[in-house]
């Protein structure tokens, strides 16, 4: 964002109010109008906004994005150069006010009387402690000015630099220098390309860990940014974006642009809970479904009066992280707060769960790389060695219901200390591994002509006696960087995560740890999609002619 007029407190790069000049106060001033002059240059200091340049370079993924913040480094460099020297000017003149100050004192002391000596002694020191002070002030403001102004260069050749590698990249994907674009399924595989030094990511701005993946993958010194652009708009103002001239490159949040796939197709299996249950049940504590405020297939049985009092769970089928959960006495107040026009799961909370050390509630966060080659068949499963409990704010009791008590959501600290840790561990990922196994062997993890891959979390949680339970997976789950959490991050799982779908000499899988390789369906060609990208492209020029 450009600099206003209010982000430089009202000073839009003009001339300063001017000061006093000695001549203006007396060729020689007067030891009573020292303090005048001083105060005139203090109200002019405090008129003066302070040198502050408050834009740094940050990264650019577009052309008009990078353009734009060069003239906002220039404009800024522009004015606090100019305040820069105005502060300078103004500690320069109250230098030459004391000066002049310290130089009719001493000649007053030297024909002082020697009844008023101690006295004209005492104004000679302190003149000369003023003027020290002005001078020091005079060049720790210079000093300072040079700084600012050095810093800002700084930013303007980061930008600059970001503007030509942006140039030179479009230049070397134009003549061919990324990869070739791959079709449909059917149409052959994604390739690499051959004899290229430099590899491509853009940021279409799809969301989810597009961006955190690009910033990773440029960690590498072969990898360059390629600038995206507006794609196209639809009827509900949601714009679309896609590599600048709609060129392949190979890492990008646009999938039908990209070499490497950061979605798995099929997602929705493991997202949505209800079809989960439906091919993993018994992995899963036992499930009831209520959609439009009805049973659906097998309903709760009505429990004894004098049966102890259990929480259930309402959970709406495609929302995660515990946004939607509403913790019930009973599944018949879940019908009951069930809302028209959704589909929910009901569970009861599992028996004798296993509590942390001061009896809260836990439940483990278990991340997963799902990979599915670019045969289009070969699915291969990695579990992270480790992960993170979610642990409740107050002890658990069956009897309170509070989300606070029974429902855990943020992720609270590394589990690799936990001394269930190592036995419940190899549960949890064959556990992964047989949904993962059962979905490509049905066919709802479908495959591509291009590899794919997704970190997905899996929530679990675990009784007393070390079972454990699937509750439910995370696609796109939360992922902290150590530039915003230096203490507790997942820098070490991300790049991880991406050696193994692009390895490189730098590289290494961290704490991946292999868990399945399996077989899926062959996936049928999609010619329809290459029928809707052609007419797409063809609407827009139509409209662009119009």
């Amino acid at each position: 964002m450009a600099p206003t007029e209010h982000a430089f407190n009202g000073y839009s790069g003009g001339s300063p109010p001017a000061a006093s000049s000695p001549e203006e106060l007396g060729a020689a001033p007067a030891s009573d109008k020292i303090e005048e002059a001083w105060q005139r240059c203090r109200q002019l200091l405090l008129c003066l906004p302070p040198m502050q340049g408050s834009i740094k370079h940050e990264r650019a993924w577009g052309i008009e994005e990078s353009l734009e913040q060069f003239q906002c480094l220039m404009r800024q460099h522009e004015l606090q150069s100019t305040l820069g020297q105005s502060h300078v000017a103004v500690k320069k003149l109250r230098g030459q006010f004391c000066r002049l100050h310290a130089e009719d004192v001493a000649k007053a002391a030297e024909k002082a009387e020697p009844s008023t000596a101690s006295e004209s002694l005492l104004e000679v020191r302190q003149a000369t402690q003023r003027l020290r002070l002005a001078l020091k002030l005079q060049s720790i403001t210079a000093r300072h000015s040079e700084e600012k102004t050095q810093a800002m260069e700084e930013e303007i050749k980061k930008s600059n630099a970001e503007m030509i590698s942006l140039r030179e990249a479009i230049e070397d994907v134009i003549n061919e220098g990324g990869p070739p674009l791959a079709g449909p399924y059917g149409t052959g595989r994604a390739e690499v390309g051959s004899n290229r030094k430099l590899f491509y990511c853009s940021d279409c701005r799809v969301g989810g860990h597009g961006q955190r993946f690009c910033r990773y993958l440029l960690k590498r010194p072969n990898w360059r940014i390629y600038p995206s652009e507006k794609w196209f708009e639809d009827r509900n103002g949601q714009v679309s974006h896609c590599p600048l001239g709609k060129k392949a490159v190979d890492f990008t949040d646009e999938t039908y642009f990209s070499r490497i796939a950061m979605h798995i197709k099929g997602r929705i299996w493991l997202e949505d809970k209800r079809k989960l249950y439906e091919f993993v049940p018994d992995l899963m504590p036992y499930t009831f479904v209520i959609q439009n405020r009805q049973w659906v297939g097998e309903v709760p049985s009505t429990p004894p009066a004098d049966a102890p009092p259990w929480p259930w769970f309402l959970k709406e089928t495609d929302r995660n992280w515990g946004t939607s959960v509403v913790c019930c006495a009973s599944a018949e107040e879940c019908l009951q707060k069930a809302k028209d026009d959704a589909t929910y799961v009901v569970q009861k909370h599992i028996p004798d769960p296993l509590l942390y050390y001061n009896g809260e509630k836990c439940h483990i966060k278990f991340y997963n790389l799902l990979v599915g080659m670019d045969d289009g068949v070969t699915w291969r499963l990695y579990t992270y060695k480790d992960g993170y409990l979610s642990i409740s704010p107050k002890p658990w009791s069956p009897t309170d219901l509070s989300k606070e008590c029974q429902v855990t959501i943020i992720r609270t600290k590394r589990i690799n200390d936990w001394p269930y840790w190592e036995k419940v561990y190899p549960k949890c990922q064959a556990g992964v591994a047989e949904v993962v196994k059962r979905a490509a062997e049905q066919g709802k993890l479908e495959g591509r002509n291009k590899i794919q891959f997704e970190i997905i979390s899996a929530d679990y949680i675990v009784t007393a006696s070390e079972d454990v339970y699937l509750l439910e997976f995370n696609t796109g789950p939360v992922l902290k960087d150590p530039e915003d959490s230096p203490d507790v991050h997942d820098a070490g799982m991300v790049d991880g995560a991406l050696h193994i779908v692009e390895p490189w000499e730098g590289g290494s899988p961290c704490l991946w740890d292999l868990a399945l390789e399996c077989k899926g369906v062959q996936p049928k060609p999609e010619e329809w999609l290459g029928k809707i990208i052609y007419l797409h492209d063809l609407a827009c020029r139509n409209s662009k002619s119009e």
